[in-house]
């Protein structure tokens, strides 16, 4: 007699899509204004978003403070001073939302043999189907919204986008790392950069 592995696709299904996530990197989405030369950016100016303007005063939590720390490090490595807002080529502005999903897959498990008996009788109901598996996965999904601003204009002239599956109760360190890449993987969507 075949006994049918149902554990054993189970968890090969189950291992993939927990490798996938793990190995998910920011999915970037950029959009800018046609013909502002971002190749002339020298200076910077860190903002927070404002419904009037983008004066502000950057946040206070630890995301913000790693948020902030990250653009800073990229945007240094790129050759760019940090000035003051009046005196800035460029403002950096940036927002974080995280929403909860639910994701559902099924799985065709393929055509099972199916035999059974009646009432304690050996008799036999021979026939074939086929089975699925659901999975259903709930998540959190992090969004990072990075700006910049031209500071004659107030207006946006390069917004990144960048969403990513987050890992519950990362560590510090994997916090850290999350943050520079959504930046890195964003700001290399710079025109010119």
């Amino acid at each position: 007699m075949k006994k049918r592995n149902y554990l054993g696709s189970t968890l090969m299904a189950a291992t993939a899509l927990v490798l996938s996530g793990c190995a998910s990197s920011p999915k970037v989405d950029a959009d800018y204004a046609d013909g502002y030369n971002f190749a002339h950016i020298e200076t910077y100016a860190m903002v927070s978003i404002n419904n009037d303007t983008y004066a502000g005063q950057p946040g206070e939590s630890l995301t913000e403070q790693r948020i902030n720390d990250s653009l800073r490090n990229h945007l240094s490595n790129r050759g760019m001073q940090e000035v003051a807002a009046e005196q800035a080529d460029i403002l950096v502005s940036y927002s974080v939302t995280s929403e909860d999903k639910t994701q559902v897959r099924s799985y065709n498990t393929g055509i099972h043999h199916h035999r059974g008996y009646y009432r304690g009788h050996h008799r036999h109901a021979w026939g074939y189907g086929t089975g699925t598996d659901i999975q259903v996965r709930q998540f959190t999904e992090g969004q990072l919204l990075i700006d910049f601003v031209n500071p004659q204009s107030n207006m946006v002239v390069w917004r990144g986008v960048g969403a990513k599956k987050l890992k519950s109760s990362p560590t510090q360190q994997e916090r850290v790392e999350t943050i520079d890449q959504y930046v890195d993987a964003m700001l290399a969507e710079v025109p010119g950069w």
